[in-house]
């Protein structure tokens, strides 16, 4: 089977979520991922790695202004060990309206939502010295412009001495700098052709730092919807679509880039009013074609395969079972993501 991921977004209790992800690895896909904000997502994935024999467990991702370097490193560390060099860290700056929602919450310590790249930058290099110094029980220094550790020595005993970093981006300064130092980047919602875009800044960022841009991993997240039903398959997929355009002003901000600025304000001020059904009749089947994948077993895998061909080395899928109208907890959660997973393993 060709490499294939899948990111996992909640609508159902924690448990079954770890149901999901044994099947992606009887299924034989490459790596499964979990959206920070619908479980912990270091807790959930050790769970999993008790559970899986194969598959590559990641965060998908873990937002650097939530933790900070030391604590991403031990909690790396402790899913890689239990997984057994099984564990992938996706690391992502998150963006303002969540950070102001959930993160910025002491009074007396506000936590800004500052110079994010440097903080990415940041986070990486430090997070990746205290777990190559813990393996190599060597104490830990790091001076940086907005972190500093000194001998820090982490009581630690890690798989491996360095771990697979991939950022969750939309922007090319943040595809630029994983081609600099990172191995991969998984954006969402991203069109064919914005794949040579995504290749372009990856090496620009590669050739400052004197790497080869073939050893970073281009992966995706792919909004889709598996059914006989093709056109219950596509109105899943734009629901997901106007989602995303309404519920934050970062999402609208990249949809503008692509030329669908006008859309997603209208959008916008269609759910405000309450109209979330005429909100998803403004998203055309162009914009539902452009950044999903939806149909038949046969029609995704064509889609997916066109990806690939277009330069993306790793597919993830985020699967949306049919009648998906929103992400909060549904019945039909379980059976119809499970049902994309299926029919789109080995």
């Amino acid at each position: 089977m060709d490499r294939l991921g899948v990111g996992l977004w909640g609508g159902m209790p924690v448990n079954d979520l770890i149901d999901v992800v044994k099947l992606a690895d009887r299924r034989g896909y490459e790596s499964a991922y979990i959206i920070e904000s619908f479980s912990d997502a270091f807790c959930f994935l050790a769970a999993c790695a008790r559970e899986t024999e194969q598959i590559v467990l990641g965060t998908g991702v873990a937002t650097v202004f939530t933790r900070n370097p030391t604590t991403i490193a031990i909690a790396a560390a402790t899913v890689d060990s239990i997984s057994e060099g099984r564990f992938r860290l996706g690391l992502g700056v998150g963006h303002r309206e969540i950070h102001l929602m959930r993160d910025d919450v002491e009074i007396e310590r506000p936590s800004p939502f500052e110079r994010p790249l440097a903080r990415l930058r940041e986070t990486t290099e430090l997070t990746r010295a205290i777990i190559r110094g813990a393996h190599r029980g060597e104490p830990v220094r790091y001076k940086g412009d907005i972190f500093h550790v000194r001998d820090y020595e982490p009581w630690l005993s890690p798989y491996r001495g360095d771990i697979e970093i991939f950022y969750g981006a939309l922007a090319e300064s943040t595809f630029e700098l994983a081609g600099e130092i990172a191995d991969g980047v998984a954006p969402i919602f991203v069109p064919l052709d914005f794949v040579p875009v995504m290749k372009d800044a990856v090496a620009r960022g590669a050739a400052r730092a004197g790497r080869d841009p073939s050893e970073i991993d281009l992966g995706c997240y792919l909004p889709t919807s598996v059914s006989e039903d093709v056109e219950e398959a596509k109105l899943a997929a734009k629901y997901d679509v106007a989602i995303h355009m309404s519920s934050y002003r970062y999402y609208r901000t990249y949809f503008e880039r692509r030329g669908r600025g006008e859309t997603a304000s209208r959008v916008k001020q269609r759910v405000d009013a309450g109209d979330m059904a005429g909100a998803v009749e403004l998203i055309d089947d162009d914009m539902a074609d452009s950044v999903t994948v939806y149909g038949t077993p046969e029609m995704c895998r064509e889609k997916i395969d066109r990806y690939r061909a277009a330069g993306i080395t790793l597919p993830i899928l985020f699967p949306l079972y049919p009648g998906f109208r929103s992400y909060l907890p549904n019945e039909r959660s379980k059976a119809g993501i499970m049902q994309v997973v299926d029919s789109l393993g080995s």
